[in-house]
């Protein structure tokens, strides 16, 4: 580069001849004259080599190329496994040569060439929604929980809220918080195309939607916008919101208990970041504000995002459903029963009445048993009361099973004392367990076993709690800066002649 440099310099600048450069720096006047000539000092070579060794495999790499061009990203061959596949096929060339050869079989055919992107200004009244897998520990068990995501594009605010699944209760659900948390409908919702919302992908790329979405978007009214397969920048934001949620709230592992402790945590943290995050100087709430105004659709009611199904219940007062069994009054065995399932809560009606509600159970093949469902049924059969599941899965305080002993040794049969003892454990369904348990402690200092005396002891309380008596104090007519109520003297005399509301 500095001969080159030099050669220019007495060329142009002292205006020597070619020869004479040539002569003075003792080179070659072709070389002089390529220096002149050149305006860039680059290597170029004058000759393509040929490279016997690639002949026969040139097919063979075209057609390796074209085919990882189409396979999925994580299924694509590398550079190097290619190399490794043709040498075991014969090919006796240098990495360097195979990869050059490669490199200009992409460039003939345009398999390098990559997306070009235009930029979009964000639309108000759009949502994106997406759903994340994060890594828990619930109730001491490492546990996977789905966290659905769902972010403004405009204001920028985002929520966020946990379920143990994906299923379309869950989904829905999830939509139903987002709407209520935002306060209002936004105009225009995009969505991945997971197989909650879309039944089939047409080939010319519309959507054949799931009924229950289909219903859940025709309740609300909002437009329902899909991405293309595996495009995930179509949605960067919500991406990374998922991303954000991950690394932020979710690492290192979180313990929790309950999911309505977990989603109070998640949702505190969503309104914090509303309160202080801003755009361009902007709160993100006051933005939300105004997209409120001008962009979303009023909010008025939620659309029952249960899932319905009949079921009959069987001969031990259960009725199953998702693998689980729930309780009913044993009064309805062998009745059909609506079960309608909600993220977290089940419901069981019989002719539009509500007949059981139960917390949902989220493992499998588990039971809820309410015992105020079994207690009329153990009332015609006391001697099973030892052996019955459901008590031996209610935790009732030590108490009640000392008077249930002393009931029974009080009376003329165990079976007796039994029944006595059930239409207490009846009492508890209207006064409560721990209020009865506090009464039966004290009948128990008093020695008194009995369930007459039990009720009789209940009224009592009742009585004391209704004729309790009051005093009136000062503390009224202060309140209301009274300080002494006085009347003139003809009032008085009103009063005595009985006239002193005469006048009306």
């Amino acid at each position: 580069m500095v001969q080159y440099d030099y050669i220019r310099m007495l060329y142009f600048n002292e205006g020597l001849s070619q020869r004479t450069i040539a002569k003075r720096l003792m080179i070659h006047r072709n070389t002089v004259k390529r220096a002149i000539e050149r305006n860039s000092n680059t290597y170029q070579r004058q000759n393509v080599k040929e490279k016997p060794v690639n002949g026969d495999f040139i097919a063979k790499v075209k057609a390796i190329l074209l085919d990882n061009k189409i396979k999925p990203r994580k299924e694509r061959l590398t550079k190097t496994r290619m190399f490794t596949l043709m040498q075991d096929e014969g090919y006796i060339g240098c990495y360097s040569s195979f990869t050059e050869l490669t490199r200009q079989l992409e460039d003939e055919l345009s398999l390098t060439q990559e997306d070009a992107f235009l930029k979009l200004l964000p639309t108000e009244g759009t949502m994106q929604v997406d759903f994340g897998e994060m890594s828990t520990i619930y109730q001491g068990k490492k546990t996977k929980v789905i966290v659905f995501c769902a972010k403004l594009k405009c204001s920028k605010c985002e929520f966020i809220t946990a379920f143990p699944r994906q299923s379309t209760e869950y989904f829905l659900e999830g939509l139903n918080r987002a709407f209520q948390f935002f306060g209002g409908i936004p105009r225009k919702v995009v969505f991945d195309n997971l197989k909650q919302a879309v039944k089939e992908i047409k080939p010319d790329g519309g959507r054949v939607l799931q009924d229950a979405f289909l219903k859940f978007k025709a309740y609300y009214g909002f437009d329902a916008v899909f991405c293309n397969p595996a495009s995930g920048h179509e949605k960067g934001m919500i991406e990374n919101l998922v991303k954000y949620t991950r690394n932020n709230y979710f690492i290192p592992i979180l313990e929790f208990n309950s999911y309505h402790e977990l989603n109070s945590l998640l949702h505190n943290a969503c309104v914090r970041r509303m309160n202080t995050q801003k755009v361009k100087g902007i709160l993100w709430k006051d933005l939300l504000q105004e997209e409120q105004d001008h962009a979303f659709m009023p909010l008025k009611d939620f659309y029952d995002v249960s899932k319905i199904m009949m079921a009959k219940v069987d001969c031990y007062a259960l009725v199953s459903c998702d693998t689980n069994h729930y309780s009913v009054p044993s009064s309805y065995v062998g009745k059909q029963v609506i079960v309608k399932i909600y993220p977290f809560e089940v419901q069981i009606s019989y002719r539009d009445q509500l007949i059981a509600k139960h917390s949902r159970l989220l493992g499998k093949h588990d039971e809820a048993l309410n015992p105020y469902h079994y207690l009329p049924l153990l009332a015609k059969k006391p001697g099973a009361i030892e052996d019955a599941k459901f008590m031996q899965n209610w935790h009732l305080p030590p108490i009640f099973e000392t008077y249930h002993k002393q009931l029974q040794a009080r009376s003329c049969s165990k079976n007796a004392g039994t029944k006595e003892y059930i239409k207490i454990l009846q009492l508890t369904e209207s006064h409560g367990i721990h209020k009865i348990a506090h009464f039966l402690n004290d009948l128990s200092k008093k020695n008194n076993y009995s369930l007459e005396e039990l009720k009789s002891y209940i009224r009592f309380k009742q009585n004391e709690k209704i004729h309790k008596v009051t005093t009136m104090s000062k503390m009224p007519l202060e309140a209301l800066n009274v300080v002494s109520i006085t009347a003139p003297p003809s009032m008085y005399d009103a009063l005595l002649k009985g006239d002193a509301y005469s006048n009306g």
